[in-house]
């Protein structure tokens, strides 16, 4: 579910998504399933991984995540919200078993046809990579990816901003959940900070104090930094932030 310091969303779509989700939250699942059935509006889609997501990986993945030998190591990373599997398959590139997770089916199939797309024509990425269809705060997709151990790296773009500012504490404690206590990392794409807290979503604004206040118990912030590229959507306004998950 995806610059001046002035909004760069549509004002339309913008409309649409608040309009479309002005239902009771547990609604909201169903909402974002309508929207991958109907496939013709999901301007959350960028056709392409995050630069910034990709510069912090090869500028450094290797001293600050760890990702040397990755694939001997049997690294795990988890994308929530994966959409079209964009970032899963960047993680996998680095020899990182990688895997998204989708509220809607047609999501995971749009991704799973992305995959194969991708790797007829770049060949076997390192990393497996496997998408599947779940409640992010439920388990079934925990176990079926066998990470009851947890992950080595999660990635968070546009997953906390598309839910209701209520859900926030349920989203942070399943982080501590889910990353590796005492070694795992969680990278987050701050977004849309450009946006005013009070103007509603999806998306949500946020603000780099939001996710301190959500993570410093638990986590520890390593990096924080504006990237040099981003989408064009949080050109100027993005940040990345790496936090490792604190030792219980």
């Amino acid at each position: 579910m995806c610059i001046t310091d002035t909004p760069k969303v549509e004002p339309d779509a913008r409309a649409i998504l608040k309009a479309h989700f002005s239902v009771p939250l547990e609604q909201h699942g169903a909402q974002w399933s309508a929207l991958w059935d109907q496939g013709d509006f999901l301007p959350w889609d960028r056709k392409a991984p995050s630069p910034a997501l990709i510069d912090l990986l090869a500028e450094r993945g290797a001293d600050e995540l760890g990702l040397v030998n990755a694939k001997e190591k049997g690294l795990k990373a988890l994308v929530p919200g994966c959409g079209k599997g964009y970032d899963v398959l960047l993680f996998a590139s680095y020899g990182v078993d990688a895997a998204g997770v989708e509220i809607s089916e047609n999501a995971v199939k749009a991704a799973k046809v992305h995959a194969e797309e991708t790797l007829k024509t770049r060949g076997p990425l390192a990393g497996d990579v496997k998408f599947l269809q779940g409640d992010f705060y439920q388990d079934e997709w925990v176990r079926e990816l066998g990470a009851e151990s947890g992950f080595d790296l999660v990635y968070d773009y546009t997953f906390l901003c598309a839910m209701p500012p209520d859900l926030r504490p349920a989203w942070a404690q399943r982080m501590m959940d889910i990353v590796k206590p005492g070694t795992g990392y969680l990278i987050c794409l701050e977004f849309p900070l450009y946006k005013s807290l009070e103007t509603g979503g999806p998306p949500w604004g946020l603000t780099s104090a939001v996710y301190e206040e959500l993570l410093s118990g638990k986590f520890e912030k390593i990096v924080h930094y504006k990237p040099e590229r981003t989408h064009q959507i949080g050109m100027g306004t993005d940040y990345i932030t790496v936090w490792r998950r604190k030792s219980n």
